[in-house]
């Protein structure tokens, strides 16, 4: 796996964490099929918007959750700060 897949991977579960997982495991499997899709969305250098939309249909329609977007938003643009480039 790539340096981008395990920043994002972990980022995931410690950062965003939608289900509330992290405190109860330190397995990171529950969130990996999100994973290359943000991956994707940063080599293209998608905006905070579109990072914010692709975490907030994951949390409220594929997740089922009520959603918190203040920390979704958080989460999305610190994402977009990461240093990416296209052959990550």
């Amino acid at each position: 796996m790539n340096d981008l897949f395990e920043t994002v991977r972990r980022a995931v579960h410690t950062n965003w964490d939608p289900i509330g997982v992290s405190d109860l495991t330190t397995e990171m499997g529950e969130y990996d099929s999100y994973v290359p899709g943000l991956c994707e969305l940063l080599r293209k250098h998608a905006s905070e918007k579109e990072m914010f939309e692709y975490l907030w249909t994951v949390e409220t329609e594929s997740i089922g959750l009520q959603g918190n977007r203040q920390a979704t938003e958080r989460f999305a643009k610190w994402l977009c700060g990461l240093s990416v480039s296209n052959g990550s």
